[in-house]
């Protein structure tokens, strides 16, 4: 069974509000490269992780407004989407899960312009507020998407600016996920249960289990990118290190003086059996195992917050969540 289908969500209702989303913006023109480039993007489909997690925040709530909850869950949608734009020109992927990148179906400037749109209609999206909504609680809002435009694009920019940078400290890293993977996430648990009028206490909570659970996702994905067999993994092995992206195993695989040393001839003109011999080095070593053990680290602090929140009834939801994100 799937995710949403676990989770008691139907994914053409999240679908419908993000074609809502470009489709009310009558400053796009049916024939906008834009606005086509947005609705293949949907139709092309996808698991809409974000927006589930908005929802089941939503269910810590005492009120059942469906229609803000689902309109939060669009916008963290766009947000993301946004980023893979960007990530995809910068890693100049010409896939994403064997489907073709917007930049190889247009051209990088219209992806560039679609992923700006995207993230814009986020904010003018949050400005238009709700009548139900207080102005004070509008303004907050406006700012936590605000913070997590600005997280996103500085955790895109520092992504960039350390291109083969071997350098790169544990702590850099770790930053570097905390603002592109698991602040997003963190947020979408927190905005759908104060959407619905959850406690302080509880949204505070769900927003610490999202950051963990993100941040051990993350981690998780970056050890699979040496590990999973290209045909599962839908790119090609070791993608991150051959486009420059120092992750976890590379850091700890750089404290072998071996491996450090062919590590760091790798750069932008180095050849694909260099990285392949490199890659398949870091595989087979203990750099590995000491990544998973401090993936194991976030995951044991997201399922001890669970445990917090057992109980509401809402909580066995996060169990499914963990075992999705952790598997």
């Amino acid at each position: 069974m799937k995710l949403h289908q676990q989770l008691g969500i139907n994914l053409e209702v999240i679908d419908e509000t993000l074609r809502e989303v470009v489709l009310s913006d009558r400053d796009l023109s049916p024939s906008s490269p834009v606005r086509k480039g947005i609705l293949q993007l949907i139709h092309a489909g996808g698991k809409r992780l974000r927006p589930l997690m908005v929802i089941v925040g939503s269910r810590f709530g005492r009120l059942e407004r469906r229609r803000p909850v689902l309109k939060i869950a669009a916008m963290v949608e766009y947000l993301h989407m946004a980023s893979l734009i960007h990530d995809d020109i910068i890693d100049q992927a010409a896939l994403r899960r064997g489907v073709p990148t917007l930049h190889t179906l247009t051209d990088i400037p219209t992806a560039v312009v679609t992923g700006n749109y995207m993230m814009a209609r986020v904010l003018e999206w949050a400005a238009e507020g709700a009548p139900d909504r207080e102005p004070d609680e509008q303004e907050r809002r406006q700012s936590l998407l605000l913070a997590s435009v600005s997280e996103l694009c500085v955790g895109e920019y520092h992504q960039l600016d350390n291109r083969f940078n071997y350098d790169l400290s544990l702590e850099r890293y770790l930053d570097k996920t905390r603002r592109k993977t698991a602040l997003l996430m963190a947020l979408c648990l927190r905005a759908g249960a104060e959407a619905t009028g959850a406690d302080t206490g509880t949204a505070e909570r769900l927003y610490q289990f999202g950051e963990a659970l993100g941040m051990a996702f993350q981690i998780r994905d970056d050890v699979l990118d040496f590990t999973q067999q290209e045909l599962i993994a839908g790119k090609p092995v070791g993608a991150d290190l051959r486009n420059g992206n120092v992750t976890l195993p590379v850091l700890y695989a750089l404290e072998d003086p071996e491996l450090a040393k062919m590590i760091r001839v790798l750069g932008l003109d180095s050849d694909a059996p260099a990285f392949d011999e490199v890659i398949h080095r870091i595989a087979a070593s203990p750099a590995i195992a000491r990544a998973r053990k401090l993936a194991d680290t976030y995951a044991e602090a997201a399922l001890a917050l669970i445990r917090q929140l057992e109980p509401h009834p809402a909580a066995p939801q996060l169990r499914i969540l963990a075992q999705y994100f952790l598997r």
